[in-house]
């Protein structure tokens, strides 16, 4: 029973305040939810589970990226049909598959829909981003920021130059040639082409580079490194040289399997303080190594997702030597899963699960690598952890302090793709456990062959060409508290 309040004025002032809120809720709509309200308008008293074709599909915006490799991320494509109602998912999850190439700075997918017809026509809309890169190299080479403020060693700094072409031919390929000096040399070049055939499934790539230091880590005490320097003679050299072969039959799968060809020595020195840094007592070492790897990944953002979830799978085959003298002969399985979901409102929560599993019966401290440098606990910025076979947890909470905006500084308007800068934030909540079996060099190491947990808070703030900056405070199991700055988007 509807219930009509005897006062008039507050009959008035509830009719105004409706009538306001109804406003506001078609605002929002029209701001936020573009498709939707298109969708809205042009669908009124039609069948939502009639079924359409998808006709022509058109690019504009692309001016080197050849249209095919745009079409290759579309969930439906040219002649597919679909329910009418299933639209506004499948141009969301397009949409974010052709962000997700890297190839672009925003792109839209707009539909032309003819109901007498049953056709819908695609629209795609793109902003290429800058595809050359000419750079000074200027970076540290410490683990990460955090441990290079301690010293401030210029010493440890790397520079050079490098450039790299990616969208090579407009087929979303890259080349890459680098001369860097400094700290750790290096010298390359290396090229990748995702799509060799018509079908748009086979790919490869190809890298070489040369190597050499002054200085390196031949022993950890404390899970701290400890290294040796030498201003007049190198003491590692190494050549590197990889060939893959990749497989990506459907959207968000990809096959690659993958060799590499490694060949390093050292000096006299080195070997007297780590006569195990190639696991034999030798000055020298060569080994060819396998690595098949399965990936699938259906995030909606590569750079800094929200929801979706991602797995990695590596079967690694390292030295194919069958002597006892063998320095390393050793096959491992290592898998990663990350999950990321949106709960309420602007909160969302991520996750991720990664272990690696070997059981070498005899091991060099040279690939003795584990948690601390591209996997690491938050918390435990200072130290490392070596090891075989490990297992983490990495937890996130993150709420939306900022939505994303998008801003045209005046001073670069005419450069197309950097005068489109955006720019959101996130307070994060976080907290990682681990835990690394080290059979061969934990004797030092108190943090091995034990659980260690961190956590903590931060701020995340993203803008484009995939930049992250991460601001923590975080505590580890010791109870030691430090502030953190990173890179990179955590996991």
């Amino acid at each position: 029973m509807l219930v009509i309040p005897e006062n008039k004025g507050t009959l008035k002032k509830a009719c105004i305040l409706g009538s306001a809120l109804l406003r506001v809720f078609w605002i929002v709509s029209l701001y936020f939810f573009p498709l939707s309200h298109y969708l809205a308008q042009n669908t009124v008293g039609v069948d939502s589970l009639a079924v359409y074709r998808i006709g022509k599909t058109e690019c504009y915006g692309n001016r080197i990226t050849n249209s095919r490799i745009i079409f290759r991320e579309l969930v439906k494509k040219q002649n597919d049909t679909l329910l009418l109602q299933k639209l506004p998912q499948i141009i969301t999850r397009s949409e974010q598959n052709i962000f997700n190439t890297l190839l672009f700075i925003y792109d839209s997918i707009v539909p032309q829909i003819n109901h007498t017809s049953k056709q819908i026509d695609l629209k795609i809309i793109v902003k290429e981003r800058w595809y050359i890169w000419p750079v000074p190299l200027f970076e540290i080479q410490d683990r990460n920021l955090n441990t290079w403020w301690q010293t401030k060693d210029l010493f440890r700094i790397n520079y050079g130059f490098a450039i790299g072409f990616d969208n090579f031919s407009g087929n979303k390929d890259k080349l890459v040639l680098i001369a860097r000096r400094g700290y750790s040399e290096l010298y390359g070049v290396s090229y990748q082409l995702p799509y060799l055939n018509k079908a748009q499934t086979l790919g490869f790539k190809v890298q070489y580079t040369y190597g050499r230091n002054n200085e390196i880590t031949y022993r950890t005490e404390n899970n701290t490194p400890l290294f040796l320097r030498n201003y007049t003679h190198y003491v590692f050299k190494n050549h590197e040289a990889k060939a893959a072969l990749t497989y990506r039959n459907g959207l968000y799968e990809t096959h690659q399997m993958e060799t590499v060809y490694f060949n390093a020595s050292i000096s006299d020195s080195i070997l007297k303080l780590q006569p195990l840094y190639f696991g034999n007592e030798q000055q020298s070492m060569a080994l060819l190594k396998l690595e098949y790897r399965y990936t699938f990944d259906k995030r909606d953002n590569r750079q800094y997702p929200l929801r979706g979830w991602a797995s990695d799978l590596w079967i690694t085959k390292e030295g194919f030597e069958f002597s006892s003298q063998a320095p390393i002969d050793n096959l491992s399985a290592t898998l990663s899963l990350k999950k990321h979901s949106p709960l309420i409102g602007r909160w969302y929560l991520a996750n991720q699960l990664k272990g690696r599993y070997m059981q070498p019966d005899r091991w060099a401290f040279a690939f003795n690598r584990g948690l601390g440098y591209n996997d690491n606990l938050r918390g435990y910025e200072y130290y490392v952890m070596d090891g075989q076979s490990y297992f983490y947890s990495k937890n996130s909470l993150r709420f939306q302090l900022l939505k994303p905006r998008y801003f045209k500084p005046k001073l670069i308007r005419k450069l197309k793709q950097f005068n489109t800068i955006p720019f959101y934030m996130f307070i994060n909540l976080h907290g990682d456990v681990g835990y690394i079996e080290d059979k061969f060099f934990a004797s030092t190491n108190t943090l091995n062959n034990s659980w260690q947990y961190g956590y903590g808070i931060g701020i995340d703030m993203i803008s484009y060409y995939d930049a992250v900056l991460r601001l923590e405070y975080s505590y580890n199991r010791q109870q030691q508290g430090g502030f953190y700055i990173h890179l990179t988007s955590g996991f």
